[in-house]
């Protein structure tokens, strides 16, 4: 089996500090797409880095980093973090062992692209999923997300409330277009519900998201729904999964 959904030659991926057992095992996935490169597993983060850097330097770049949400001292939500502010450009997708892993949201905040539950992962999905990466795209079980901002509501977090007080920073078409948004409405539904183009759709979402220093749709939602923006706050995030691979 090989995946060719994406054109470049080589998609470089490098690994934090997975256990032997799951180690071997992404390896032996990853090796079946004659695409992929593995360029590494880095015993912690801040080694990431330093893979990241000297592949970079030899010509081979890392396209695509595999984490876990805690693996012995790694922390996979600061390890995102931190390779997104230095390299932007490089995706993270974070796997975990708990379905009711409250790392999720956090995983989102930080800019991870994608958040795999290790037991339903097939070698189709992670495949799919790294190349999916690479093209911008988002990778989440909705069954993960919901069970995650379900735990947030429940909890009562808001970690970037104050981005969205009572959202006074958006227009009150950008607020029509976040809860339509909200509600899972695709670009198309969102465009006829409100009588404006499709074009002019996409500008809004575009808007909302930069607003909200979002790292995508799935992240605007979540934001908006830890302040209270949208009425339906699991459906607001869930729902933004409706346009997959797709900012706007």
């Amino acid at each position: 089996m090989a995946v060719k959904t994406h054109e470049s030659k080589n998609l470089g991926v490098l690994m934090i500090d997975f256990c032997p057992v799951v180690r071997e095992g992404l390896q032996a996935i990853l090796t079946k797409d004659e695409r992929i490169e593995v360029i590494g597993d880095a015993p912690d983060e801040h080694e990431a880095l330093q893979h990241i850097k000297r592949a970079h330097d030899r010509g081979r770049s890392v396209h695509v980093v595999l984490t876990e949400t805690r693996s012995g001292k790694v922390d996979g939500v600061q390890a995102t973090k931190l390779i997104k502010e230095q390299f932007p450009e490089v995706a993270v997708l974070v796997l975990t062992e708990n379905l009711n892993d409250a790392y999720v949201i956090d995983a989102i905040h930080a800019g991870a692209v994608g958040y795999i539950f290790l037991k339903d992962m097939s070698p189709e999905m992670l495949l799919q999923s790294i190349h999916r990466a690479v093209e911008g795209g988002m990778q989440m079980s909705a069954s993960v997300l919901r069970l995650a901002v379900e735990n947030l509501i429940q909890n009562g977090r808001r970690t970037l409330a104050e981005r969205t007080t009572e959202a006074a920073h958006l227009t009150g078409r950008e607020v029509d277009v976040l809860r339509l948004m909200g509600n899972g409405d695709s670009n198309k539904i969102i465009a006829a519900t409100l009588g404006i183009t499709l074009d002019t759709t996409k500008k809004h979402i575009r808007n909302v998201i930069d607003k909200l220093q979002a790292r995508n749709r799935t992240h605007a939602a979540i934001i908006a729904a830890q302040s209270g923006i949208v009425g339906k706050p699991v459906a607001a995030v869930v729902g933004a999964l409706s346009e997959p691979g797709s900012v706007v």
